[in-house]
This record gives C-alpha cells, structure tokens and sequence, in this order.
C-alpha cells in the first residue's frame, strides 16, 4: 500500500502523534523515551542522540526515532532550537545570507541536483543531526534505517526541527530510495521557517507532489516563524492593530531579511501550508511585549493545542 493511502486511511492519528512527539523532544535526553511511551503507541529505538556545546554543556542539535513495531512504521523526530543555545540561535536559524547545495551533505547524495541550495543555518543543522550516532549501538541514523529497513518512514519536527524536516525528508529519500518519487515517506513539519530556496523547493516538489492528499506544513497562523524569511510586512503586520512591534523587535528582524536577500537563492516556502486560525493572547497587550505574544504563538504547546483541535 502506498504511504499516502495509508496515512489517509485514518488521518487523524499521524498529525496528533507527529506533534506529541515534537513536544516530548524538549524534554531532557534521558525523559524523551518514557515520555514517548506514556504519550503515544511508540517507543524510541534509536536516540535520542544530541550535540553538546563544549563552553555551556547547553544542547543545541537533538534527533531521535520512535517506531511502532506492529505497523513497520518509524517517526525521525528533530528538535526545535533550545532557547538557552546560543549556537542554535547564531549557525543555524539565523545564518541565512549565504546558501549551500543539499548535496553537499555526507554521503553526497547524487540524486539531488546542486540547484537545490538551502540556507548556510539550514545546511549547518543538517550537518549536526547527521554527525549524531545512537548513545548504545553507535550507528548513524542512516545506517540505523537501511539495517532497520521500516515499512514506511516519517519526519516531522516543531520549529527549527520544522525548518529541518523537509531537507531532512529529501536527504533521506535520495540515500534510501535513490532520490524517486516517493512512495513510503511523509512528513508533518511544525512552526518551521523557510530553509532554502526556489531550487530546493522545485526538487522538493519533484519527488513528493503537490496532490499528495494533505497538507504536511502545519502553522499557526499568528506564528511569525513560517513568514520567515520571505515575507517582512506580513511579520510587521501580524498583530495589528491589537500589538505594534517596537524597535527592539523591528530592527533585528528587518537586518536578518536584509541578510536573507544576500544568499539570492530566492526564500520560499516548500509548498502550501495548513493554516490553523490562532488565538490571540489578550493578556499580551502592551508593545514591549510583541516578542512575547511571538513566543506563546510559536510555542510547541500552543501548536499542540491547535492540530488537537483540528483533528478530534
């Protein structure tokens, strides 16, 4: 059976898992695995494994696999940006005015062109979760799935793990399946913000269609990270008239789309998104708070929140 019949033959379950356990990625190492258990029908079987900075010990890259060994099916789970991580916040959400070619990644990847270039912070994160290996048999997580070889393969991740997943899905489809249309893969992306450009999403459509029965890219429609970073006014305008942005905001923001033009790989988003109407937090109305109603909007939990609602 094809994946996306799969998935479609009880749909609800995919959206509302994928985001249980992006919440349970925040969790320190060493509570993912019972979190996991105690929250869904999966158990971790490789992970998680995480990068350590070696000045602050803070994580700042953390990946694991859950898998439910009745259906054959496998969840890669990517983390989203600590917010202790100086390192997450600097090389790879916001090192955008400079590109690279997926295809630089280890293993070389051959069935993915060099047009396909994502952003330099992209590219750095993709480089870290590759370098992980599994804490007790040491393998890589591509090496993990050609000896576990899953039925079907899904990744999914809540911001900056939602930025990685569609290069992640595409550099797995390339090394498992030599790059081919895709047949037992899918993805649920949360929060995330742009990785690459026109040539990365133009492979990216070449191997998972645009009709393939739902909607992957999953965002809050007052969260200003999926606007990131190809559109500036809507994230200056998202919360008017209710909340302005102050300088304190609008200047760091405003350099960092100015340093996305440099890169000239032309930021998009890969494919259409599932736009979930967000609530506004009347609580945060004052303007020095704009990063605040930012904050709540793009949280995991409020995500949480709103794919349970949509998927009762």
């Amino acid at each position: 059976m094809n994946v996306l019949q799969l998935v479609g033959a009880s749909y609800k379950y995919y959206p509302n898992t994928a985001i249980e356990l992006c919440v349970a990625s925040y969790q320190d190492a060493a509570s993912i695995a019972p979190c996991v258990s105690a929250n869904t029908d999966l158990s971790v079987v490789w992970g998680p494994a995480e990068c350590l900075s070696k000045i602050t010990g803070v994580p700042y890259s953390l990946m694991y696999v859950a898998a439910k060994a009745s259906t054959g099916e496998y969840f890669v789970v990517i983390r989203g940006t600590d917010f202790l991580s100086l390192a997450t916040w600097l090389l790879q959400d916001f090192d955008v005015d400079a590109s690279q070619p997926l295809c630089k990644l280890q293993g070389n990847p051959q069935a993915i062109p060099t047009s396909a270039r994502v952003s330099q912070g992209t590219f750095n994160g993709m480089c870290d979760l590759l370098d992980l290996v599994d804490p007790t048999s040491g393998l890589s997580l591509v090496d993990f799935l050609r000896n576990a070889k899953p039925r079907n393969i899904y990744v999914t991740g809540h911001s900056l793990g939602g930025t990685l997943t569609p290069p992640m899905f595409a550099y797995l489809n390339a090394m498992l399946n030599n790059g081919n249309s895709v047949s037992n893969m899918a993805l649920w992306s949360f929060a995330g913000l742009t990785p690459g450009g026109a040539g990365f999403n133009a492979y990216f459509n070449s191997i998972i269609p645009n009709n393939q029965g739902f909607l992957w890219r999953i965002q809050n429609s007052l969260d200003i990270a999926p606007l990131m970073w190809w559109s500036l006014s809507s994230v200056a305008n998202l919360y008017l008239p209710k909340l302005a942005w102050s300088f304190v905001e609008r200047d760091p923001i405003t350099d960092l789309f100015n340093a996305a033009k440099k890169a000239n790989i032309g930021y998009a988003q890969p494919q259409p998104g599932l736009v979930l109407p967000g609530t506004f937090d009347d609580s945060v109305i004052d303007d020095h708070l704009w990063a605040a109603q930012a904050l709540h909007q793009h949280h995991s939990g409020t995500y949480k929140t709103l794919v349970n609602a949509k998927y009762r």
